[in-house]
């Protein structure tokens, strides 16, 4: 660990770059961009300093006990890493809570977290709040960021301007107390606080110290570092801990810029604004890309096509060439760069151009998206981490391998157990679960984290995630069967979004399967199928097919036991406002196999 704690870490930047920044050598960059108008702003390192700052002060004018959380309910915007530093700095511990949840998961966070003060930006995120306002009886002040909702006068609800201010006057009285807080904070002290997202239940606080993060961090510039001359987005939830670490706290260590996505339907229209040069996401939004790029092809004159799927086809040997570990002749990769690399460089112009480096977690990644992408000469390196232990495995830029989540990262050991579970031990490690120590107990065992993930691990050490120890499905004829393997297998197709498999106490296994709407549409358009609607081509023979061919194709790589024997399209995908999924995209088994009881038991009719 180079920094005993975040602060250090944070102070050492700002003094930095504000020297950097003076001496414009070269000409200072902001430490974040946000959307104003139709143009970008920039916010200083000296102006994050100034706001962390005053956050900091106000909260301790305000009362605001040591080691007390403080909630942020709020979508990407430069005010989050600002009042998270801040609290932390304070003495408080920054919890986030995520903006697509109801009233009652707000209440059950911030009252099981202790919160002393919540951080909302818009009416409706104060609005949720309001309505439950009298059952959170530790929080001592809400503070908005939308002035005008602020301005309705509302107990104990305050503008984040105005918040600054009180924090800037109190600047004097509680600097002193700001600084002793922060400095003297301990590696193994509470910095922040990440909710699990409760697929089975409630969620579950994890407690993440100084020491977790900044070692973290660290681990992960040894394996794909990044540079203060990268540009990268940050719109992926703040409150999970991906964003958290690999993106706040990761690009904060490197000084690296980030630009706030106000507007997730504008992302496409941003990548080629702002053109990154590294680019963190989860599957869905390489298949959207895929899904684009396949549909202008398709527009496209046939001789134009014919030269991209001639130079893919290339870049596909070379793709497979690698995975296999086999020596790439040279006349191979002359002909790879002289005829294929520039026809294929249409697609790095879909992400603007610039990118260097892109990465995917919390899902496998379809393989045909991996390949195609990896034939195009970007690769897209896949991870494994938990919210206990963000960083577990991760491939690689010079050593990847498809289907894998890479070998275990710098400073991390990973061991299988004797039925497959994959147990971790590392300075990474989470503190434990707030207020739940049983639930701790559970997780723990002599140094090493249970994480309940099964896996696979090669003769390379390469680490590949196979189920969920407690998703194992007991059939009737006594086999133990992990459903997520299945589910994988299906989604590596593109077309597929969501898999369901179900057999527990059956005979055979059946599975529900959601349909990836831009992928089953830009099929659809590509054969000249006609349909009214989704719900229409869910329907459509030819596309029952395909699936059904997709399902057949994985039945040929798994036993016969773990073969799927029936399934069922369903007219839409998982929603998470239908509470199916979580906000990470992980299937609610429990909620989902509830709600289509009956179409699932009419399988075993």
């Amino acid at each position: 660990m180079k920094y005993p704690n975040i602060y250090s870490l944070f102070r050492e930047r700002v003094e930095h770059y504000r020297r950097r920044d003076a001496a414009e050598q070269p000409q200072g960059r902001a430490a974040f961009y946000f959307r104003q108008g139709v143009d970008w702003a920039g916010i200083s390192w000296e102006r994050f300093e100034s706001e962390a700052h005053a956050f900091g002060c106000a909260l301790l004018a305000g009362g605001l006990t040591r080691g007390a959380s403080v909630c942020v309910l709020m979508g990407n915007v430069p005010e989050w890493p600002i009042s998270d530093i801040g609290a932390i700095s304070a003495g408080g511990i920054g919890v986030g809570l995520y903006p697509t949840s109801s009233a009652e998961q707000c209440q059950y966070i911030i009252n099981h977290s202790d919160a002393e003060f919540v951080l909302v930006d818009t009416a409706h995120q104060l609005d949720k709040i309001l309505s439950v306002r009298a059952q959170l009886p530790k929080v001592k002040a809400v503070i908005a960021l939308d002035e005008a909702a602020a301005a309705r006068n509302a107990p104990g609800v305050i503008g984040y301007q105005e918040f600054l201010r009180i924090g800037r006057a109190a600047s004097e009285e509680t600097q002193l107390l700001l600084r002793e807080r922060a400095e003297t904070a301990k590696p193994d002290d509470i910095a922040i606080m990440v909710y699990t997202s409760g697929t089975t239940g409630l969620p579950k606080g994890a407690c993440l110290s100084h020491r977790y993060i900044i070692n973290s961090v660290e681990s992960l510039r040894q394996t794909i570092p990044i540079y203060d001359t990268d540009v990268s987005f940050s719109y992926l939830p703040y409150c999970h801990v991906a964003e958290r670490i690999s993106g706040l706290y990761n690009r904060l260590y490197a000084g690296a810029s980030a630009y706030f996505v106000d507007d997730l339907t504008k992302l496409w229209e941003y990548m080629l604004d702002v053109r990154p040069t590294v680019f963190a996401s989860l599957p869905r939004f390489f298949e959207k890309i895929h899904a684009r790029v396949i549909s202008d092809l398709e527009k496209a004159a046939d001789e134009e096509q014919r030269g991209f799927h001639e130079a893919l086809a290339l870049g596909r040997r070379l793709s497979r060439l690698r995975q296999a570990r086999e020596t790439i002749a040279p006349e191979l990769q002359a002909e790879y760069d002289e005829r294929a690399r520039p026809v294929l460089s249409r697609v790095n112009d879909y992400f603007g151009g610039r990118m260097r480096l892109a990465t995917s977690g919390g899902a496998p990644l379809p393989f045909e998206i991996t390949e195609f992408f990896d034939a195009a000469g970007i690769p897209i390196l896949q991870a494994y981490g938990l919210t206990e232990n963000i960083c577990v495995a991760f491939n690689p830029p010079d050593n990847y391998k498809f289907g894998t989540v890479g070998p275990p990262m710098p400073g991390c050991e990973v061991e299988l157990a004797e039925d497959g579970e994959i147990l971790v031990r590392s300075d990474m490690m989470f503190s434990g679960y707030y207020k739940q120590p049983d639930k701790t107990a559970e997780a723990l065992r002599d140094g090493w984290l249970l994480t309940g993930d099964i896996g696979e691990m090669d003769a390379d050490r390469f680490l590949k995630i196979t189920g969920r120890k407690k998703e194992l499905i007991v059939m009737s004829t006594g086999k133990n069967v992990a459903p997520a393997l299945i589910e994988n297998l299906l989604r590596e197709h593109h077309l597929i979004s969501h898999a369901l498999v179900y057999g527990e106490g059956r005979s055979y296994l059946v599975a529900l399967v959601t349909l990836n709407p831009l992928e089953a549409e830009a099929h659809a358009r590509a054969r000249g199928l006609s349909y009214e609607d989704f719900a229409d081509l869910t329907r459509n023979q030819q596309m029952l097919a395909l699936v059904r061919e997709i399902v057949e194709r994985v039945n040929s790589r798994v036993s016969s036991s773990e073969a799927v024997k029936k399934f069922l399209v369903l007219d839409r995908d998982f929603q998470i406002e239908a509470d199916e999924v979580t906000p990470t995209m992980k299937v609610k088994r429990n909620v989902v196999t509830e709600r289509y009881g009956e179409l699932i038991h009419s399988m075993y009719a």
